[in-house]
């Protein structure tokens, strides 16, 4: 079974943390700036003269940003850099990749903007966000479960595609209503088209409906196969938007993003092969604000996007710093890293800014599938974990713009499920404690006095975070080496589980995903785990995580435990990323996604303040 998608949603599903490292203050706070969505840590503690061990960060709470009390206008083209777009069609790619789909497409059902920052402060939305308890309807006003293996969706009535009169493509639809034929036929596009993202890389035969049904004009019923209801929902509630059959059919799968069709609040109107892609307001779009002194009006407010793909950091940051773009966002994509942002807000005070962590902590996975392998045993791997100096490296090398936060990240609305140390067992407080001649003992006592050699796969820009990991291992007898490939021999390795003994692995966004990197099918997992109790939580959970959250959330907070202490990862400090954005972008405190992979539809909602921008001076 392809069980990626399956636990990367789970993920985002049951938020869990653990912050084991202590952090400096963040950079200078400008004046004018929204206060951060993270809080400051406590400073690193200077070095003690017994062991101790790193202190959590001060309970992360909901984004301290305070909703807008202006009432928003309409007008202005806000201008979002965004990486080059390596293909926008729905269907043939991951819709995290197709980000103009996102303005112009929507799916059944995706983040509840209330929830958020613009109304109760629940969650943050910077990074996604697959729990149902976030999220809301969109195409879809409610859905029904009858039975552990069918799912009833109900079609939002009166909405309709939007009409541009200057493409041939809209023209076809001429604006029409959206039925639950378009869904059904949507659906079985994304789940059995042969060319399709989900049927060649996604989505086993296992997973797929056994039927998909219009039973009137507005609901659709999917029978599903046995234990398979979460999967097929993850992907439905928000990764699937919905397209005309028609425009699909005659416009070669809408390949060409001037063809695209939807119902979303804009109209793509030009697009500039890896330079630009252009918006202008569906005036017939059917939503309204739900929330704030804009509660519902019309939306969206702005007249018009404009996406400049720029993959130049220095040019990405020169257009913001001459007020070029209206924002700087997103992991991967234009967000500021800790020291591009405090340059950036001593050059210009003016901006606005939110940080959190990233939501990829990295590490070393060590191969436990060959007992003749030292860190087989599970000893040798906490010895490991205590010879690192997370404080000092954190201190040090991040400047406290860092935490470490295994195995996930405290965005605000994990924090109900956070563990904080003391609640740790012994064992796994003693482990991350700095204790270089206990490793020592501990390594002595499982055969190795003298200690032994690691190899690890990496990539070139990895080798600069892995050589502190080798400076710290050597004072306990340890030989970290670097076995150093381009990204797609790495890749190529490590997808096939052919790294030697050890590998650098990408981080765990929650447990689950932690929990995902656990199973035997996996590709990302670069230890090579098959724990009996980890299978198990798998079965135990898999059909029923996106309908039984609470259950799940107690079951994998006790599974997170013996996930961080079992060390199957030794992990690297999570540095934190900046959103940074200009004051005059009203109603936004730095959200980028708006449910699991929607990136900037928070767009619907943003306006611009066209007065302030005059006013200073742009």
């Amino acid at each position: 079974m392809k069980r990626n998608i399956v636990w990367l949603v789970v993920s985002c599903l049951m938020v869990l943390s653990l912050v084991l490292a202590s952090c400096a203050p963040a950079p200078t706070t400008p004046t004018t700036p929204t206060p951060p969505v993270v809080p400051a840590a406590p400073r690193a503690p200077t070095a003690p003269t017994t062991p101790t061990a790193p202190k959590a960060p001060a309970a992360l709470t909901a984004p301290a940003a305070a909703p807008t009390t202006e009432v928003p206008k309409y007008g202005g083209v806000s201008n979002i850099i965004i990486r080059r777009i390596a293909n926008t069609a729905p269907v043939l790619v991951s819709k995290s990749t197709s980000i103009n789909l996102n303005l112009t497409n929507e799916a059944l059902w995706g983040g509840d903007w209330a929830k958020g920052a613009a109304g109760t402060n629940e969650v943050g939305f910077f990074a996604f966000v697959g729990s149902l308890y976030f999220m809301g309807p969109r195409l879809a006003t409610s859905y029904e479960r009858p039975d552990p293996d069918t799912l009833i969706f109900h079609i939002r009535k009166g909405v309709h595609y939007g009409l541009n009169p200057n493409s041939a493509a809209s023209r076809l639809v001429n604006g029409r209503e959206l039925t639950a034929d378009d869904v059904v036929r949507s659906m079985k596009d994304w789940f059995f088209d042969p060319e399709g993202y989900w049927f060649k890389q996604r989505v086993g035969p296992e997973e797929r409906p056994l039927s998909i049904e219009a039973t009137d004009k507005y609901t659709v019923k999917m029978k599903l196969q046995p234990g398979t209801a979460s999967a097929v929902m993850y992907y439905v509630a928000d990764f699937s938007e919905i397209h005309p059959p028609e425009v699909y059919d005659k416009y070669n799968k809408m390949r060409i993003p001037t063809d695209v069709v939807g119902t979303g609040p804009f109209l793509v109107t030009d697009y500039v092969t890896d330079s630009s892609i252009t918006f202008v307001r569906n005036p017939n779009y059917w939503d309204t604000d739900p929330v704030g002194p804009g509660k519902g009006q019309q939306l969206p407010y702005l007249d018009g996007v404009k996406f400049l793909m720029i993959e130049d950091k220095s040019t990405q940051q020169a257009a913001l710093r001459t007020g070029k773009t209206d924002a700087l966002v997103g992991s991967g994509h234009a967000a500021l890293n800790w020291d591009e942002a405090e340059l950036m807000l001593q050059q210009r005070p003016e901006l606005k800014y939110a940080k959190y962590l990233s939501r990829s902590p990295n590490g070393i996975g060590l191969r436990i599938d060959k007992p003749e392998l030292p860190w087989y045993n599970k000893k040798v791997r906490q010895a490991l974990t205590m010879a690192v100096d997370y404080n000092t490296i954190i201190k040090d090398y991040f400047r406290g713009n860092a935490a470490l936060v295994y195995p996930v990240v405290p965005w605000p609305e994990q924090m109900p499920y956070y563990t904080p140390m003391a609640e740790q067992n012994e064992v796994v407080r003693d482990m991350y404690t700095y204790q270089p001649e206990k490793a020592k003992k501990l390594l002595a006592e499982a055969g190795y006095p003298n200690g032994f050699k690691i190899e690890v796969l990496a990539q070139s820009t990895q080798v600069d975070e892995l050589s502190i990991i080798k400076e710290y291992w050597a004072k306990v007898g340890v030989n970290l080496v670097f076995d150093v490939k381009e990204r797609a021999v790495f890749e190529s390795i490590t997808n096939g589980f052919q790294q030697k003994e050890a590998a650098r692995s990408e981080g765990n966004v929650s447990v689950l995903f932690a929990f995902h990197h656990t199973h035997p099918s996996d590709s990302a997992n670069v230890a090579r785990i098959n724990d009996p109790y980890a299978n198990k939580v798998y079965e135990d959970t898999r059909a029923d995580y996106m309908f039984n959250e609470e259950k799940l959330w107690t079951m994998m907070k006790d599974f997170e435990k013996y996930v961080i202490e079992q060390a199957w990862q030794i992990q690297f400090p999570s540095p934190y990323i900046y959103h940074v954005w200009w004051p005059w972008l009203k109603n936004y405190q730095g959200q980028h996604y708006l449910g699991i992979s929607t990136l900037w539809y928070p767009l619907k909602y943003v306006w611009l303040d066209q007065a302030l921008k005059k006013s200073m001076g742009f």
